[in-house]
């Protein structure tokens, strides 16, 4: 049984509330702060090895700056964003966005913090800044998979 209406199963332009991203960027959030706890912890273990330690903290630092574009990019989206049947797509093109645009989503996403998502109540496709500035928007992943308010039907 299907939660999306008659009509809607095939559509591409469901676009992504703000508590579905919210709920994505935190389970991103759990993610990294366990990977840090993690990766800190072997850090500690390894007193005796300066040159092991400074490649995991170089990793460490590798991983908090890379783990969004990065996973944006090769796979449409984070661990977060995969959980929560989000996708992230080039408006253009219906695909992926580039190497490029995945690592400027994201520093503009970082530069301004919560007020990039100030402006998807005005966004005919829910889009924050970042995702205006790129071109980019976040959609349904599996439209069988969603509930009604988990999304917006908007125009692709």
């Amino acid at each position: 049984m299907t939660n999306v209406p008659p009509g809607l199963e095939k559509r591409t332009d469901l676009y992504a509330n703000f508590p579905g991203r919210l709920n994505a960027m935190s389970t991103d959030l759990v993610v990294l702060v366990l990977f840090s706890i993690a990766l800190f912890g072997l850090t500690s273990a390894l007193e005796s090895s300066e040159a092991l330690r400074v490649g995991l903290v170089v990793l460490w630092w590798l991983t908090i700056f890379l783990y969004e574009p990065l996973f944006v990019w090769l796979g449409g989206g984070t661990l977060g964003h995969r959980l929560m049947n989000l996708q992230v797509v080039d408006n253009r093109t219906g695909g992926r966005v580039s190497p490029w645009k995945a690592l400027m989503r994201y520093l503009v996403k970082a530069f301004l913090g919560v007020f990039s998502f100030f402006s998807m109540n005005f966004s005919r496709r829910h889009q924050a800044i970042h995702d205006l500035l790129t071109n980019s928007s976040v959609r349904i992943r599996n439209p069988t998979k969603a509930r009604p308010h988990q999304y917006t039907v908007g125009p692709a």
